[in-house]
Order: structure tokens, then sequence, then C-alpha cells
């Protein structure tokens, strides 16, 4: 009985090792009309661009904060803005060959027929793919350099905007109320000795005492729409308390319950109606509900300092927002598609062939049984 069981174990694992290439010819079909599919719609995007998006940037903004790192990552989202999608490598001849012939390769290799040697040389294969993908494509690194980078810049501009808006201080003590010349008690050199000095009226302060530190500054999130979206409301709330803005200014200023169109009942003459199904980008629907309060020569909001630092952190909120919503590893929606289908691929043959381990397995099994008899 035990002679018969190990005698059909290399039988039993012929039939599995056979049975792999099958298994793997089935999923792939199921790739083919997945991941695969959705290629050529993506492709329609990155040759034509998405038209439902701003042509072009809302705001402008000035890198002078990060130098040139800070400059490439702005070129890079005004880029995106202006493309709407389209692929970068579309304007060479050379790189849309490449691009259409993994698409051709790919087709074919997902439809292939069931063949004795399917399972084999795959990870070879996409690694080939990936090679050329590599040529035409954003570097997945430089990608996330400019993502990085323009996080801390729109950061910084939110900073300097809120600061910008608050109020001056007011002297403490008006100079007519000081009977003697003003004269400032210096912090002297150690080990010098400190003269009496004639004390101005108001808080005595010991010149041994450390500066106060600044108040520390919360960190902004800006990872997500919803965190970007609240960022330009407390910018819009902090012009609003500081009364930068007026309450008929504040009609195209008002937070939106659904969407990033402006309300129904709002001023035509004061508010800019947006169809949110004509911008699915909420934050770029936001900022442009948002231009008329700090562009033209109408806009509500008169002080210049304020106005151009409220217009500079918008355009870092947008510019942030082009880099944050393009697809995974730098990639344009129709290399994004081929990567997917890459993916798919991959976790197909991982799941279907499997031969080797389950041989290794079967064959250890028969040498135990035939140790045991």
């Amino acid at each position: 009985m035990l002679a018969t069981a190990a005698a059909a174990a290399p039988d039993a694992v012929a039939d599995d090792q056979s049975d792999c290439p099958t298994r793997y010819q089935a999923a792939l079909q199921t790739v083919r009309t997945g991941a695969f599919a959705a290629i050529k719609p993506a492709r329609s995007i990155a040759f034509k661009g998405d038209e439902s998006l701003p042509d072009g940037l809302i705001f402008r903004a000035s890198a002078t904060r990060g130098g040139t790192a800070e400059a490439k990552a702005l070129a890079e989202a005004a880029t995106i803005a202006r493309d709407r999608g389209r692929a970068t490598w579309i304007g060479s001849a050379n790189d849309r060959w490449i691009a259409d012939r993994i698409v051709t390769d790919l087709g074919e290799y997902v439809s292939q027929d069931v063949s004795p040697y399917l399972c084999g040389g795959v990870a070879e294969y996409l690694s080939t793919l990936q090679s050329y993908m590599d040529r035409i494509a954003t570097s997945p690194s430089k990608a996330a350099g400019h993502h990085a980078v323009q996080t801390d810049a729109t950061a910084d501009a939110i900073r300097a905007a809120v600061m910008a808006m608050r109020p001056v201080p007011a002297p403490r003590f008006a100079p007519t109320l000081r009977v003697t010349p003003l004269v400032f008690d210096l912090r002297q050199s150690k080990g010098l000795e400190r003269e009496p000095q004639t004390v101005a009226y108001g808080p005595q302060f010991d010149p041994a005492l450390p500066p106060l530190a600044m108040t520390a500054t919360p960190i902004l999130a800006l990872d997500s729409d919803d965190h970007r979206l609240a960022a330009l409301e407390m910018l819009v709330g902090a012009a609003r308390s500081n009364g930068f803005l007026g309450e008929k200014d504040l009609i195209a200023a008002e937070p939106l319950a659904a969407g990033p169109h402006a309300p129904a009942e709002a001023d035509p003459e004061t508010t800019s109606v947006i169809d949110a199904s004509a911008t699915p980008r909420p934050v770029l629907g936001r900022l442009t509900a948002l231009k008329p309060l700090v562009v033209g020569q109408s806009a509500p909001i008169r002080d210049s300092l304020v106005r151009r630092a409220l217009a500079d952190a918008f355009a870092h909120v947008e510019a942030l927002d082009h880099l944050a919503h393009r697809p995974r590893g730098g990639y344009d929606p129709m290399l994004a598609a081929i990567a997917a289908t890459m993916d798919a691929i991959t976790a197909a043959h991982t799941a279907a062939c499997d031969c080797t381990n389950a041989n290794v397995a079967a064959a250890q099994s028969s040498d135990a049984q035939s140790a045991n008899r």
C-alpha cells in the first residue's frame, strides 16, 4: 500500500506541473479584460489631456524660499497644469514609438495560447519592459522629491500669509508720557562692568535672561484634498477675522457644502459660479472661486502685502495639488495603466506558476515516505 502511494507521487507532481501553464493562461485572460483594458482610455488622456481640468495654472507662484529645488518643483507643477494630464513624452516620435510598442507587446503577451514554457522567463520579460518605460517616464524618485519640496514650500507660504494678516502691535507707552529720553539698556559683553543708565518708563527687563523663543507654528497637514481645502478655508477665515474682507465680499469665500461650485443664491457680481461636474478636482475648483478675492483691480483685499501673500499661498497650494494628483511613481495616466498591468501579470504568475515549489514539496514527501517503509 505504501509502495503504491509512493509511486503515485511523481505522476501527481507531473500533472500539477503541466497544469501550471493552463492556470496561468486563464489568469492572463483576466488581466487582458481588466488591467490591460484600462490602458486604452488612459492612452486617450495621455494624448489629448483631461478637458475637465483648468487650462493652465489658476495662480502662479514665485520660488523665493527653496532656491533651485523649489523652482524645479514649481516648473514641474506648471507643466502638469498646462498639459492637463497629457504625457510629457508625446512630443518625441521615438518615445511615442516606445510607448506604443510596450502596449502592443503586452497585448500579445496576455492574449497568447497555452504552451509548456508559458510560466518561464516572466520576471525577465517584465524587467525588459520596465527598462523601456524608464526611458520615457519621469523618475519616481524625482517625482517624490518635487512633491516633498513643494509640500514644505506650501506650508511656508501659508504661514507667511497668516503672518501678513496679523494686526500690527501698537506701542504700549506713548512718547509724550516719557519724561526722560529713551535709552536702551543693551546687554554688555561678558566681563565688562555695567554702568547705571536711565531707564525708560515701562516694564523692567533683566538683560541676563535669554531672549524669548518664537512661538512654535503648528505643522500643517497637506497630504490630501481635505487637508488642502482646510488650509484654504483657514486662510479665508484669517482674512475675514482680521477685517480684510467685507460681508459682501465673503459670498465667494463661504465654505462649500458639496462640490467646488459656489452657492446657487450667490450674487453673480461677486461670485464666480463653477459647475461641479466640470471640475473633478475640489482644490482647483475652490481656488477658481477664490481667485477674484486677490486678483484684479476690483479685488476686495486692498492691502497689497496681504493680497500678494494670499495669492502666493493659493499658488503654492495649487502647485502641490497638481504634484499630489500625479499618478503613482511619477507616471502619466497611460504609463500608470501599463505599470498596473505589469503588476497584475506578476500577481497572476505568482499565484498560478508555483510548480517548482509544488515539485520540491512532493519530492520531499516521496523521499520521506520511502524512508518510512
